[in-house]
């Protein structure tokens, strides 16, 4: 990309990586870490026409609450409120790929769906 002087590179974070909420301590520090990253990043690449992006998804109907491990190192086992209402994964996935596709400039920073 950089020899090219364009490209884009996208990022799947989580709405959690802008808000914090409780006993997600772990999960949230890693999506905070990824949106500084993309951050320092989009600075490093702006000179070569490099876009970055971070798409931050809600909640999405996935299994991670219910392999989440406890305290004690035991599977969680329970699918939460939130997660069981969230979007399905194929919405989201081409919510994603509609974005990506359009090239459209809102998706140069950070976008929630």
């Amino acid at each position: 990309m950089v020899e090219q002087k364009a490209g884009h590179v996208v990022f799947v974070s989580s709405l959690q990586g802008r808000i914090a909420i409780p006993h997600r301590s772990a999960y949230g520090a890693s999506k905070h870490a990824l949106q500084a990253f993309a951050d320092s990043l989009r600075a490093e690449v702006n000179n070569y026409n490099i876009k970055v992006s971070v798409i931050s998804p809600g909640y999405i109907q996935t299994s991670m609450s219910l392999n989440a491990l406890t305290a004690s190192g035991e599977t969680y086992g329970i699918m939460d409120n939130t997660t069981a209402s969230g979007y399905s994964a194929e919405y989201v996935a081409n919510k994603i790929m509609d974005m990506i596709t359009s090239q459209s400039e809102k998706i140069d920073m950070r976008v929630t769906i």
